[in-house]
């Protein structure tokens, strides 16, 4: 079957009809095994260990099995899947030719990063259709009404997560295990859902309005300063895009100011206070440190950088194998970017196909459709939020042991790359010759499925 583009995806789903003869659409075959995945993680939350990790390798399973007998690849997302199985092969010959302290961290990293790629391909093959977008849009109702559920209880009974030193404060982590992951994702969810109500054409109303305050709620709750920086961004992105010339300046030098203003206000943000003593007292040639200044999560990560950063040039070709950063690394944490991550833990090679990864990311939003307002106005949450979140992998997480926090980002991926309807409307009717004109009946559709020149 001929590959699809994001420009020319095709404008009605196939039905599936594989070996099993089940006649069910992929779209809906997909988003159950994610659908599926998101509930084995909360019955994880709940006591059912391991749960999610069984859902994790049944999702593969399940993914590998409809690629080889059904599924195609789609032109646009080949560098992306590419990428993502050139970092198995180098997490693999890292596996390979180091002894690890963690080997099944090793394991459940390989296996990740095979329902990456998956993932990635069955989404960007067969989601993007009008089809795709109501599977997705049912999803994501779902996952912010349970997750904005979830998050009011854990913080309302006390169950929530607990940050060392910080008693005092709970934090949500809804349907994931931490609550920057959660907030990622609900981030995403949120602005899926606006770019499936703009590609659709649907109104501005009570649900749609009530389905993003349950995702706000669950955002706030969650305390994580990371998502909501995030969220600034790209409110900045979406004023910056609709403002002029004299607007843009009124951004730079009112509403920029006045939210950094409004997070530094935030208790969350007060132990940020002590940054520039920490600065001042530290440099990346030192191989120890003053530890009354390291007194917040951000200048952990900092000296984490330095120690790390010193280590990885130990191993530079294969790295100290994969999943072993948090148990390698001179503080036993991860290396909270995702470059230095791929060099300590794969080396020189782990680095150049994350380094492909992300360049393949950069192009499937780069190519985003542009043809219509509603387009451009999901191209601009879409680009927002990439940006957000590169500059989140880059200073705060990463996109390593994130399945649901990949996977909604490659559901807003999805939706953004589908052609909003009035434009796939435009193709699908664009053969149909002028009423009464000579060779009408002579004159056939273009096939759905086939790439456009």
């Amino acid at each position: 079957m001929a590959a699809t583009s994001i420009r020319y995806a095709a404008t009605t789903a196939a039905p599936w009809t594989g070996s099993t003869g089940l006649g069910i659409a992929p779209a809906r075959i997909i988003l159950c095994l994610i659908a599926f995945r998101w509930l084995a993680g909360i019955a994880d939350n709940l006591g059912a260990r391991g749960a999610s990790e069984d859902a994790a390798i049944t999702m593969l399973g399940v993914l590998a099995f409809l690629f080889l007998t059904r599924m195609r690849l789609a032109r646009d997302a080949v560098w992306l899947v590419a990428g993502l199985l050139a970092w198995l092969f180098a997490a693999t010959m890292s596996a390979l030719a180091t002894p690890m302290p963690r080997p099944l961290e090793a394991a459940a990293l390989l296996t990740l990063l095979s329902l990456y790629a998956l993932t990635a391909e069955a989404t960007l093959a067969h989601l993007r259709s009008p089809r795709g977008l109501a599977a997705i849009r049912v999803f994501l109702t779902g996952f912010l009404l349970v997750g904005a559920a979830l998050s009011v209880w854990q913080v309302t009974q006390g169950a929530g997560f607990v940050d060392p030193g910080k008693p005092g404060v709970i934090r949500a982590f809804g349907s994931d295990v931490h609550p920057v992951s959660f907030a990622l994702q609900a981030l995403a969810a949120m602005l899926a859902l606006e770019v499936i109500r703009v590609k659709t054409g649907r109104a501005f109303n009570g649900l749609h309005a009530t389905l993003l305050a349950c995702g706000a709620l669950a955002l706030y709750l969650t305390y994580a300063r990371t998502a909501w920086v995030m969220a600034l961004l790209i409110a900045a992105v979406l004023a910056w895009r609709r403002s002029g010339g004299l607007q843009r300046l009124a951004l730079i030098a009112v509403a920029l100011p006045a939210g950094i203003g409004a997070l530094s206000l935030s208790d969350r943000f007060a132990d940020l206070a002590s940054l520039p003593t920490f600065w001042h007292n530290f440099s990346f040639a030192e191989t120890v440190f003053d530890y009354r200044y390291i007194d917040n999560s951000v200048s952990w990560r900092i000296v984490n950088w330095s120690y790390g950063l010193q280590q990885a040039l130990e191993r530079p070709l294969l790295g100290f194998g994969p999943g072993q950063s948090a148990y390698a690394s001179q503080f036993s944490l991860e290396m909270h970017n995702i470059l230095l991550e791929a060099l300590f833990e794969g080396g020189i090679l782990g680095l150049a196909a994350v380094s492909m990864v992300l360049l393949a990311l950069l192009g499937l939003h780069r190519n985003l459709p542009a043809a219509t307002p509603a387009d451009r106005h999901a191209r601009a949450l879409a680009n927002g939020f990439g940006a957000a979140l590169l500059l989140a992998v880059l200073f705060s997480t990463s996109l390593v042991d994130q399945l649901m926090t990949v996977v909604l980002y490659l559901l807003l991926l999805a939706s953004a790359s589908t052609p909003s309807i009035t434009e796939t409307a435009r193709r699908t009717l664009t053969w149909l010759p002028p009423s009464g004109s000579p060779g009408c009946s002579r004159r056939r559709p273009p096939d759905p499925t086939q790439t456009h020149p």
